[in-house]
């Protein structure tokens, strides 16, 4: 396709989102990123619980500066429960850094990202001659959330919680959070689960069980599309603000062997959204191949 007709293309690609970004990686990830196509890609809004991307990097860098293992046990306790999406922990329950990892990916779990948060924040603190309590301990959590968004050149970015459920403040672009998927690419832990839809998990404690956790984005986008699918799509975070403010921040292969990373944001309806990855995948297989 000559790069005339490529511009046609982008010129007819209209996504129902408020903001988009569409950058293909050429290469490995230290090649140069190309922007394919961008609307209103530096305009802020709510990444929702594309933020649980931003809380799993951040706990695997500090797992990574601390010499914490993935085994580790983190524990629920009550300040950590809350409403929304993967209520699916009690407290008192077990289970490891990884599986809370998971369930914060998968089921994008709510009460997995406070533990996260919480725990991960008081090792944190643990130099301090008082124990910290449970808002000092996520707030020093999240304050390294903002200092991992900062390495990342997320400039647009500020982050108050780790779970993404509506606060005023907290905010990205599609531009940046395309920067923080990038990152994620660098994580073989994330990679390795982001785009399954089921995972067993252990949990341990009072009620011992083994949870198997399905991926909210593929469940709630088949019952809104019983023809769903996702063609070539290698992984990526989901976030909504029912009932009309649809994200997805996703990585896809291309036909010719590249791989694109697509930001959505703001899509009306979870039809609209699927609508919209389509649309960026369709302008990275029409790009010309280099």
């Amino acid at each position: 396709m000559e790069s005339s007709e490529h511009q046609d293309v982008i010129d007819n690609v209209s996504p129902s989102a408020i903001s988009a970004i569409c950058i293909r990686l050429a290469g490995g990830l230290e090649s140069p990123l190309t922007t394919l196509f961008e609307k209103n890609a530096d305009r802020p809004a709510s990444p929702a619980s594309i933020t649980k991307l931003l809380t799993a990097v951040t706990a695997l860098t500090v797992c990574h500066a601390k010499d914490i293992s993935l085994a580790k046990e983190l524990s629920v306790l009550p300040e950590d429960l809350v409403e929304g999406s993967g209520n699916n922990l009690r407290v008192d329950d077990r289970l490891s850094v990884r599986h809370a990892l998971i369930n914060l990916l998968l089921a994008s779990s709510n009460v997995s990202a406070n533990v996260i948060a919480r725990s991960l924040g008081s090792i944190l603190l643990s130099d301090r001659s008082i124990g910290p309590s449970a808002l000092d301990a996520q707030s020093r959590f999240i304050d390294e959330m903002n200092s991992v968004a900062a390495r990342l050149q997320m400039q647009s970015s500020r982050f108050l919680n780790a779970h993404g459920l509506a606060v005023k403040g907290q905010r990205s672009t599609a531009r940046d959070l395309s920067l923080l998927v990038l990152e994620c690419l660098r994580h073989s832990m994330i990679c390795g689960v982001w785009d399954l839809e089921k995972y067993g998990i252990q949990i341990n404690g009072p009620n011992p069980r083994r949870l198997i956790v399905r991926s909210v984005f593929i469940g709630s986008s088949r019952r809104a599309l019983p023809d769903f699918s996702i063609p070539q799509f290698r992984g990526g975070k989901s976030g909504s603000l029912w009932p009309s403010v649809f994200n997805l921040a996703a990585v896809s292969t291309l036909e010719n062997g590249n791989s694109i990373i697509s930001v959505t944001l703001g899509s009306p309806t979870l039809t609209d959204r699927h609508q919209d990855y389509l649309l960026m995948l369709k302008v990275g297989n029409d790009e010309p191949s280099h």
